[in-house]
């Protein structure tokens, strides 16, 4: 049975987690659905774990896609900007994410979309990796916090850090160093400062995102005041 998605709303980011450790009948049937230069890509990866991860989450990603904008999933047509983010002319916005054997895509109306999901796992070298990587306000307050609660903190600032990126297209080639984002959860503005880049902060939602245990997430989107609702995407039908 289909699951009817929802009418996409301004202001609202739609949300959707899952897995992408699937069967291995499921992976040769997702093939289908990508086009020749996912499959291309895909063929790439050395190990047979990343192909798979990468041709599930392209697949649930076609799927979701397709239905709201009530296409085949394989005839979805993505196009790519610059740097290789892919996006749909006329919307509706889109990104996805994951970690490990986790996916979380997110769809908006419209807008620069961003969203990071990260397994939480030991960081070796946190604090000088924080020091010589996020801006100086970040790393100070890993710095003060309690030791046991610095992996929480660093990865509620590196999910928002990687959203943010990922919203402009740049993902990680662009210093982190060159803003500064809150992390405290409900935070009113989670985009503190930019440097070298046109943006007003106050235009930006950056915030975390309800997971499953043991990830962290979190979503950018250039608009203020947005909302978050559950996508309700049924992935059984790959």
């Amino acid at each position: 049975m289909t699951t009817r998605l929802p009418q996409l709303r301004p202001g609202v980011v739609y949300i959707w987690e899952g897995r992408l450790d699937v069967p291995a009948d499921v992976v040769a049937g997702v093939r289908g659905l990508l086009s020749a230069r996912e499959r291309k890509r895909a063929d790439r990866f050395v190990y047979d774990r990343h192909r798979r991860r990468y041709m599930v989450a392209q697949a649930h990603l076609r799927r979701v896609l397709g239905q709201l904008t009530r296409t085949g999933p394989e005839h979805v047509r993505f196009h790519y900007e610059d740097k290789g983010k892919p996006f749909l002319p006329g919307g509706p916005s889109f990104n996805q994410s994951h970690s490990e054997e986790r996916i979380m895509i997110a769809v908006a109306a419209s807008g620069r979309l961003g969203v990071d999901i990260e397994e939480i796992r030991t960081v070796r070298l946190m604090l000088e990796i924080a020091d010589k990587n996020f801006a100086p306000d970040e790393a100070a307050r890993i710095h003060a916090a309690p030791a046991h609660g610095r992996q929480e903190l660093f990865f509620r600032l590196w999910t928002r850090k990687e959203a943010f990126l990922k919203a402009l297209g740049f993902g990680l080639t662009h210093p982190l160093r060159s803003f500064s984002v809150d992390p405290t959860p409900g935070a009113p503005r989670g985009l503190l400062h930019v440097e070298d880049l046109p943006e007003d902060p106050a235009r930006w939602h950056i915030g975390g995102v309800r997971c499953s245990s043991g990830a962290k997430a979190a979503l950018a989107l250039d608009q203020a005041g947005v909302e978050t609702e559950p996508l309700p995407y049924d992935p059984d039908g790959l």
